[in-house]
């Protein structure tokens, strides 16, 4: 008796392996399944985010000449120890040139890869507020490594110094308006988005990107406006996004923003606009919890959804951006219906891309809720509102 009882939990053991072993090959098959879906490469030859791929860091914070389309963007809150308060943007863009540009390019000065960064700043109590841009080949003026957050273009630097605590330095200048000094160090972990470490942006497989972000930054430095260097503190969102196609063909624009809520949790929510008017059904909320913990929300009547409520008019471009709009969401916390209101803090914060050829309405905002009571702060993202938006997004 007592041999067959050690043979059956022998017996049981072995099964026990064999399921267990079935279940890691079928794990496998399905993974490998999922990803045949997606191209390796595009048409024209550049490398497409894979699903369940492991990103290494701090080497995926560095640039990816073998993707189309990256960019690094910087939004965030100040305020001086006077009480001064500003908003700020810094977004570096890099494009890539032809397959067979690539292969011709001087390797003192290329033409490969394309440079083209913005910088702005919001004024907050002045009303006023100020951006420059700079556009260059990859070169001497411009450059981005490969191995770790290290950009420049020009005056205008990011780069990460401090690879354990993932400090990160930021300086910029707006022309002889400002100049601006800033080190940065996240409160709460990385955000990869996508449940399967992409985010899809359209049917086309291809349309997906990685998507990167730190949801909040303590921040601490120095700006000189006015004859006068005033000291900042305040918290600043990051995104990093690789990708070699960001938009179907179906899509004029999109409407985006970063909320950070007084309460310590982020959402990132984008309306992605189609050709006829109405909402992709890739358009997204995601709540970022405290610990930095994600729940995805789609477009529609159980998800969220973004109304338009009011509109300010370019004097510039003559372009209607709606700035003040109204999301509806379920609170993950309490499982109730929220509503967000977004409203401009200053109302002219237009970006007239002389150099690149794209407009667009990117601006600090307040958040309120149903009560009008102040919650949190934005910056909302509006593109596309225009013919200008660029076809290199495509």
């Amino acid at each position: 008796m007592a041999g067959r009882k050690r043979k059956t939990r022998a017996g049981r053991m072995m099964n026990r392996r064999r399921f267990h072993l079935f279940l890691l090959i079928f794990s496998i098959v399905i993974l490998e399944c999922l990803r045949s879906d997606v191209p390796e490469f595009t048409q024209e030859g550049f490398r497409v985010p894979q699903p369940y791929q492991a990103l290494k860091f701090p080497r995926t914070h560095g640039s990816h000449p073998d993707f189309k389309i990256e960019w690094w963007y910087l939004t965030g809150h100040l305020k001086s120890n006077s009480g001064r308060e500003f908003g700020f943007q810094v977004t570096f863009f890099r494009f890539a040139g032809t397959k067979v540009e690539i292969g011709l390019e001087d390797p003192n000065f290329g033409q490969s890869q394309i440079y083209s960064t913005q910088v702005a700043l919001t004024d907050i109590g002045a009303g006023k507020f100020y951006f420059d841009e700079r556009i260059d080949r990859n070169g001497w003026d411009a450059f981005a490594s490969e191995d770790i957050l290290d950009l420049r273009h020009g005056p205008w630097s990011m780069k990460m110094t401090d690879h354990l605590r993932e400090a990160i330095d930021v300086g910029f200048n707006i022309r002889d308006k400002a100049t601006v000094k800033l080190r940065m160090r996240p409160t709460k972990p990385l955000v990869v988005f996508g449940p399967d470490g992409t985010s899809r942006k359209g049917p086309d497989p291809t349309a997906r990107s990685y998507y990167i972000t730190f949801t909040r930054l303590a921040v601490s430095g120095s700006i000189e406006i006015d004859k006068e260097i005033l000291n900042l503190s305040g918290e600043a969102w990051m995104d990093h996004e690789i990708s070699s196609q960001q938009l179907s063909e179906n899509l004029e624009g999109w409407d985006w923003t970063a909320i950070q809520l007084d309460d310590g949790r982020e959402i990132k929510a984008y309306l992605l606009r189609q050709t006829d008017g109405t909402p992709s059904e890739f358009s997204q909320l995601i709540w970022i919890d405290e610990a930095g913990r994600s729940v995805y929300q789609d477009y529609g009547d159980e998800g969220f959804s973004w109304s338009k409520e009011s509109f300010w008019e370019s004097p510039v471009t003559g372009t209607v951006y709606p700035t003040t709009v109204t999301i509806e969401t379920v609170d993950p916390k309490t499982g109730l219906w929220r509503k967000l209101t977004l409203s401009p803090i200053v109302a002219e914060q237009e970006l007239t891309g002389d150099l690149n050829g794209t407009n667009y309405w990117e601006g600090a905002c307040r958040v309120t809720n149903e009560t009008g009571k102040w919650i949190g702060r934005a910056y909302l993202e509006l593109a596309g509102y225009d013919d200008s938006l660029s076809g290199a997004l495509r």
